[in-house]
């Protein structure tokens, strides 16, 4: 158990503002997790454990209801055949009974920490029963006789042979997800340095500028975000996220950055200014696309969604305003304000997303997770393919029950605007069949569930060699026209009618309490504090 702490921090409750100020203070988060906790009644509560160098917590969501210092510690108890286990405390601390998957590494944590707080070896049994509760002492027997404990007296084991011979189980548990520190290097600048051109426009929060940095002539795109705005929406952390997925350098078919920098009352974000205008504007234009396009397109927003996967992130914004078009005719996705970290068990209860895109999951509050994305990347197929979504209806909330349990429908003819009779319209079997398949109004039942490996080798996508895309090797069925006398030729005309001044700052932002929400923002890859939602709502009882 020697060499450096490694961080699992699955919840990823390190980036918790509450938690961090509330709860483990002044303390390192080594770990958290779901798991499932078994009170007095025999009944299972889904709790948040956080495993610190003094201490660990019992919290229900972001409320601490028990923190057990390791020095109170008598032992633990774990199971051979289940994934229980049992933590033993002294005097008036009753014992607790645990379920994780990841209790080996649970059990290492505390014993290292063990070690280094009382310079001796925690207890450790293990016993053949699947079921731990005769090991438990309970409060009640407590009140009665401080000493009593039903720590076994037998089936000891040294805890480095039991971390020996389950050790497999450690090293396949992935550490937590953090987005990689890439070879983007950000420039330090001022407001000063830029000059706006026009609006070219609007992300989940705030406005995109063409601009030109007066120091070299280039011209770049500049998101403006109010941090009023990014406080009161309860988004700081998003942001951070988005900061850091711009910064990661590491898909071919994300945006990068080239600088950021932040002034009392707004956040910048300086990327390259991708002169091919975006899909939502090459869709007005053409209507529809055709299948070699769409697959050309399909392909890179597939592997794009798997990297995010990959580092732990949902994206949950997929639409045709955030794929941009660069020269080469290739794909750049943009706008990450509505990213969020997300654990392997771990599911997102808020709504996130533009209505037309988002989950029957995501709608009905009943968590989230990646398979959200594979959704939308479903309805984004018919989009491009037949010029609107699916579910569209101009009633929000009749779009939304469409959502949740209306059918596809195929059309054979698509009438067009200027057009007097609609036009025959041919889709094939394979690109219907793997989009009735990403809209599968139950997540576990949809295609994607096993990520890109088993979307790419869908029928659809059998003429594209996903290696070679991703090395650009294969040529663009469609290059933009780039101007130079007109920069913005391919950016919507309903972007660059918008004002170019920047919106006004709430009069509040004035009150410099809010700006510990953006502390360390200028370091790279760093991380930045978020305000969870209580949940009141939850009245099981805790022992």
């Amino acid at each position: 158990m020697e060499g450096q702490q490694i961080n699992y921090d699955f919840l990823n409750l390190s980036n918790n503002y509450s938690i961090k100020n509330n709860v483990t203070r002044d303390e390192e988060i080594q770990f958290s997790d779901e798991v499932e906790k078994i009170n007095k009644y025999g009944l299972k509560q889904t709790r948040n454990m956080i495993l610190t160098e003094n201490a660990m917590y019992n919290l229900k969501k972001t409320t601490l209801k028990r923190r057990i210092d390791y020095k109170t510690i008598i032992g633990i108890t774990v199971s051979k055949n289940s994934d229980e286990f049992v933590i033993h405390c002294q005097d008036i601390d009753y014992d607790y009974q645990f379920i994780s998957p990841r209790k080996v590494l649970i059990i290492e944590i505390i014993a290292k920490n063990y070690v280094l707080i009382k310079e001796e070896e925690l207890k450790l049994f293990e016993m053949e029963d699947k079921s731990l509760s005769n090991y438990v002492t309970t409060k009640k027997e407590k009140e009665k006789q401080q000493k009593v404990t039903r720590m076994p007296k037998t089936g000891q084991i040294l805890v480095k042979d039991y971390l020996y011979k389950n050790q497999k189980k450690i090293n396949n548990i992935k550490s937590d997800k953090k987005i990689r520190k890439g070879n983007i290097k950000i420039v330090e600048v001022q407001p000063y340095d830029f000059d706006i051109i026009k609006t070219i426009g609007r992300g989940s929060v705030g406005k995109i500028y063409l601009v030109m940095y007066q120091k070299d002539g280039n011209f770049y795109a500049m998101k403006s975000m109010r941090k009023d705005q990014l406080v009161s929406e309860g988004i700081t952390n998003n942001i951070l996220i988005e900061k850091n997925i711009l910064m990661d350098g590491q898909c071919e078919f994300i945006l990068t950055m080239n600088f950021f920098y932040q002034t009392p009352e707004r956040i910048y974000f300086i990327c390259p200014f991708i002169k091919g205008g975006d899909l939502y504007h090459k869709l007005k234009t053409d209507i529809f696309f055709n299948e070699d396009l769409v697959r050309f397109y399909a392909a890179q927003i597939a592997i794009t969604l798997q990297h995010l996967h990959d580092l732990g992130v949902i994206y949950r914004d997929l639409k045709p305003e955030n794929i941009l078009i660069d020269e080469d005719g290739y794909i750049k996705l943009c706008d990450f304000g509505s990213c969020t970290y997300i654990s392997d068990k771990k599911k997102e209860i808020n709504f996130a997303g533009s209505p037309e895109y988002v989950a029957p999951e995501v709608l009905a509050y009943e968590g989230h997770n990646f398979m959200c994305d594979w959704w939308s990347f479903g309805i984004l197929l018919y989009e491009l393919l037949y010029g609107k979504t699916p579910f569209f209806n101009l009633d929000k909330d009749r779009m939304y029950d469409l959502i949740k349990s209306g059918s596809i429908c195929f059309p054979k003819y698509l009438e067009i605007k200027g057009e007097e009779k609609p036009r025959n319209y041919k889709v094939s079997e394979d690109a219907k069949n793997i989009i009735a398949r990403l809209l599968e109004k139950e997540p576990d039942n949809r295609l994607g569930k096993n990520g890109l490996s088993e979307i790419k080798k869908y029928p659809f996508f059998s003429s594209i060699n996903f290696d070679n895309l991703k090395k650009k090797k294969i040529k663009a069925p469609f290059k933009p026209e780039i101007s130079k006398k007109h920069l913005t030729a391919n950016i919507d005309e309903e972007y660059l009618n918008l004002e170019k001044s920047e919106s006004p700052i709430g009069e509040w932002v004035k009150d410099k309490e809010y700006e510990n929400f953006f502390n360390g923002f200028n370091e790279e890859n760093d991380d930045m504090n978020d305000i969870p939602e209580e949940d009141n709502n939850d009245k099981d009882e805790d022992d």
